[in-house]
């Protein structure tokens, strides 16, 4: 059958439409990256829906244990970052992302709207293919623009890379981050070799790191190893070591720094320190640098009396038998030094992460599991806060959970973890899931021995959508819904996220530790004294109050004026805007 004449020239107007977008963005950009935008499935099958979460209650892990509720969303990352955005816009202190590669055979597939029909299940993306990387690059931006706008102020993004894309994801990063937040890109060595290059066996990938803001970002510090604390002060009752009082290396001549140059005193009869001569018979000492050249101290005067009271310098006879200065450095029983974070990372294992993973859920689950021990690091280097907030929405097997938990047993933090994952394949609830949830409650690893949990808890979500009409045909029951269903999203963003009651009218949400959630959606107000009430009667430390309705909400706050621990707050922007999208 023949297209109609109409028909033929609707399609011409669309193709015209679409010639146009891609020749507008190409002559946008004229310095950078530039690919063309390969629309996505999800901007068809959501058209005129609003992504919410909700939850599945029978996949919860609950211990009451005192430790945080981490929080599994299963659903395309792109829905499920909007949904945060409602709830945690601004509040993510540490983002790892482990995204495909896009090496042409990595299974990365892409589902390109205007092809839906002829590839229902997308487009395997080949290395030959024309739109390798633009499907690639439209796909990462959509997310990391998304992801930008839930890292806090001093917030930072770890997104593991290889060649294959390095220098395309850095171009997007300097664009959604801005070139002035990049920290650095972190070479990382693996084991063996990939053998599908010709040329090289390839044992490297890459960290690509920015923060939010630069000057705000405070990077996290490793221990400093304790060896060389070996000499004991029986006076002080601590252990010390020494380190040259004389400059060394760079501008330590005489020359560098003149007034660094002076003599130091040793009472031999006292064993006292000077920078004055009190005996004839004290010991002169000078900074003096091999060969005789002269030198000078790493202390000016005040300094060095400090030291000398505080009996923090000591002499040494060098191999050329001269007595020489030393600082003694003293390490309490509680001073922990630190330093920064090496750049280079060849110390981590890669088969360790496939190890472990075969270890808790049995052998080949799931292909090329990041080891616990890289996260572990990179959530140390990105934050010294143990009240972190941690994402990752390419979750994978869920590495990034396992080492939370792990961090938190190991220095009592209460970081909270919240993963994302398409359920393809089953990967979210049979291995994101079930990996993390054996790692809560212990399993027996492959060799029959039985793993002690690490306890915490765990919320499973899922994306849906509201609205099965346009916003200007909305009907009462898509208000409604939105409504209703917005309560999951509050208690989320409150971190209250045990409900514990809900009625045609209101959802009460709790943290199980004394700080509540109250949600009244419905337009009809007859059953609100009823609802006050119930709020008023809640013992805990804090109760959030959330009231749907046109206006400011302010006659709500009065209901509530004298009441203690009672806050009546905003509904928060983005759901407040499609609400009224609907009323509209």
């Amino acid at each position: 059958m023949t297209d109609t004449r109409e028909e033929l020239a609707r399609k011409v107007r669309e193709l015209q439409k679409e010639v146009a977008r891609l020749h507008a963005q190409l002559k946008e950009k004229r310095f950078g990256l530039t690919w063309i935008d390969v629309p996505e499935a999800f901007e068809q099958e959501s058209e005129n829906k609003i992504p919410v979460l909700e939850e599945v209650p029978e996949l919860a892990v609950h211990n009451d244990d005192g430790k945080p509720t981490h929080v599994l969303i299963e659903g395309d990352n792109y829905h499920a970052l909007t949904c945060l955005n409602y709830t945690h816009r601004g509040k993510v202190d540490v983002i790892y992302i482990d995204p495909p590669y896009n090496t042409g055979n990595d299974g990365f597939t892409y589902k390109d709207k205007r092809f839906l029909e002829e590839y229902p299940d997308g487009t395997p993306i080949k290395i030959i293919h024309p739109l390798r990387h633009s499907a690639w690059l439209s796909f990462m931006s959509r997310r990391l623009k998304l992801a930008k706008e839930l890292l806090s102020d001093n917030g930072v993004i770890f997104i593991s890379i290889d060649d294959n894309e390095h220098a395309h994801l850095k171009m997007i990063c300097d664009n959604v981050f801005g070139v002035d937040n990049f920290i650095t890109s972190l070479p990382r060595k693996g084991t063996g070799g990939r053998q599908d290059s010709k040329y090289y066996a390839i044992v490297h990938e890459y960290i690509l790191v920015y923060a939010q803001n630069l000057k705000y970002f405070e990077a996290g510090r490793e221990e400093k190893s304790d060896v060389g604390y070996n000499l004991y002060d029986e006076q002080k009752g601590l252990y010390y070591k020494t380190q040259l009082l004389r400059k060394w290396g760079d501008n330590s001549r005489r020359e560098d720094r003149p007034n660094l140059y002076y003599p130091i005193y040793f009472d031999v009869l006292t064993f006292n320190f000077y920078v004055e001569r009190h005996n004839e018979s004290d010991l002169e000492i000078y900074p003096m640098l091999d060969n005789n050249r002269e030198g000078c101290w790493r202390w000016g005067k005040t300094t060095m009396k400090k030291a000398f009271k505080e009996n923090r310098v000591e002499l040494k006879k060098n191999r050329n038998g001269k007595y020489e200065a030393y600082e003694r450095k003293y390490k309490k029983a509680d001073d922990v030094q630190t330093k920064p974070f090496s750049t280079w990372i060849d110390d981590i294992d890669n088969s360790t992460g496939a190890t472990l993973l075969n270890d808790i859920l049995g052998n080949d689950v799931f292909s090329y599991p990041k080891p616990v021990d890289l996260v572990f690091r990179l959530l140390k280097m990105g934050t010294n806060l143990q009240s972190a907030i941690i994402l990752d929405f390419f979750a994978g097997s869920g590495t990034t959970l396992h080492a939370t938990m792990q961090l938190n047993e190991e220095d009592g933090g209460k970081r909270q973890c919240i993963l994302c994952q398409l359920n393809e394949a089953d990967i979210c609830r049979n291995v994101t899931y079930e990996r993390n949830r054996r790692v809560m409650e212990g399993y027996t690893d492959s060799n029959g021995n039985d793993v002690s949990g690490l306890g915490n808890s765990l919320k499973y979500y899922s994306t849906a959508f509201v609205g099965k009409n346009q916003p200007k045909a909305a009907t009462d029951d898509d208000k409604l819904t939105l409504s209703k269903k917005a309560g999951c999203l509050l208690g989320l963003a409150e971190n209250t996220l045990y409900e514990t009651e809900t009625t045609d009218y209101y959802q009460i949400y709790t943290d199980e530790k004394g700080h509540w959630t109250c949600i009244y959606f419905q337009e009809d107000y007859s059953r609100f004294e009823e609802f006050r009430q119930k709020v008023v009667d809640l013992e805990g430390v804090e109760k959030s109050v959330y009231v749907f309705c046109w206006t400011d909400g302010a006659e709500f706050a009065a209901e509530f004026e004298y009441e203690t621990n009672v806050t009546v707050k905003s509904i928060p922007q983005p759901i407040l805007d499609i609400y009224k999208s609907l009323n509209a």
